[in-house]
């Protein structure tokens, strides 16, 4: 009986190397795109107490100066966050995209696989056939041995 021997398992190993590689990439892009998530909140925390530090100081008497700093402040913080915004925007698309070639991988993955799947069936069938045909002849052998 000779052992099945699959005559695509390079690219089956390749298919698979690439499928691990990619899914790395997603986790490094999602890691990423987390990271910054946690920054765009942390900008959004900051504006959102020097908005609220800033109301309370409206019954108050301020400098002009201090106004003036608490105004420059605010809207530093404000474009800030959309330039996180952005940044935050941009790791999503990438991330999407890195899934979409993951998606690809792994059926480029799963045919290969489902081929050399169905390699193995066939040589399955044509050993099977071969021992029957082995079994058929040693039987038939036997009965002219006897009948000679």
């Amino acid at each position: 009986m000779k052992k099945f021997k699959y005559k695509l398992e390079n690219i089956l190993q390749l298919k698979e190397r690439m499928y691990e590689q990619i899914s790395m990439e997603l986790k490094e892009a999602s890691a990423k795109r987390m990271y910054e998530e946690e920054v765009l909140n942390s900008i959004a925390a900051r504006l959102n107490a020097e908005n609220k530090s800033f109301s309370k100081t409206t019954g108050r008497k301020l400098s002009s100066e201090d106004l003036n700093f608490k105004s420059e402040k605010i809207s530093y913080l404000k474009e800030l966050l959309l330039e996180q915004r952005q940044i935050v925007d941009e790791l999503v698309i990438k991330e999407e995209e890195v899934k979409l070639r993951l998606i690809e991988a792994y059926k480029d993955k799963k045919v290969h696989e489902k081929l050399k799947e169905k390699k193995f069936e066939i040589y399955l069938e044509e050993e099977k056939i071969a021992e029957q045909n082995l079994l058929d002849e040693s039987v038939t052998n036997r009965y002219k041995a006897v009948n000679e």
